[in-house]
């Protein structure tokens, strides 16, 4: 059952300076290190680039090969888990559905109070007017209730139903990764033959221009 709820005459200070911090923070800009590279110029040092080349080219195939063996490992553990996270899954869904429903209890309640707190604080202040009182001194002299700053919150995910290419995506993303180290391992084998490496960092995004 609904609560009737009243107008509402205040929204909290802390709410407005939540919203305004994370407006700021979406237009913020987003950096990328880059770097320049700088080849050496004895011919000694091109043939020493060579290697290096060679070596990435090596190392982006063996991780390339890495990743893909531990795919397939992951799709065969995601089979054998997949019967057991099917049969859960009507359970785990049953009680969040159950935790949401209290959630939305909780909240109507909340708001109910706090509707009638800012009603109250309404009649208050007319009143404290209508004495001939300043504004700011019948803000001064009214609290408001605790309770109406403690919004109930809910951040549970909904479960979604397993299936084998979702399961072995988690797998993969937990147990599996492209990231080998080849370039950094080539920047380092650039400067070893006499070439220049620089960083720098890049705006990729929110950029002023």
């Amino acid at each position: 059952m609904k609560f009737m709820r009243v107008k509402r005459l205040i929204v909290p200070a802390f709410i407005l300076s939540l919203f305004f911090s994370l407006f700021l923070s979406s237009c913020s800009p987003v950096y990328k290190v880059a770097y320049d590279l700088k080849p050496p110029t004895s011919k000694t040092g091109l043939i020493c680039l060579k290697g290096c080349q060679a070596q990435q080219k090596q190392c982006k195939l063996q991780c390339t090969r890495r990743y893909q063996q531990c795919s397939l490992k992951a799709a065969q553990q995601a089979k054998k888990l997949l019967p057991g996270l099917q049969y859960e899954y009507p359970q785990k869904l049953k009680i969040w559905e159950a935790a949401k429903l209290r959630y939305e209890r909780d909240l109507d309640w909340y708001e109910f109070r706090r509707d009638m707190a800012e009603a109250r604080h309404e009649r208050y202040l007319n009143s404290c007017l209508e004495k001939g009182k300043k504004r700011s001194s019948c803000f001064n002299h009214y609290a408001y209730d605790p309770f109406i700053y403690e919004r109930p919150s809910f951040n549970l995910p909904r479960p979604v139903r397993p299936t084998l290419a979702s399961v072995t995506a988690k797998i993969r993303e937990l147990k599996c990764s492209q990231k080998c180290g080849c370039q950094s391992k080539y920047r380092l084998c650039y400067s070893s033959c006499g070439g220049t490496v620089k960083s720098k960092k890049v705006c990729i995004k929110n950029c002023v221009k």
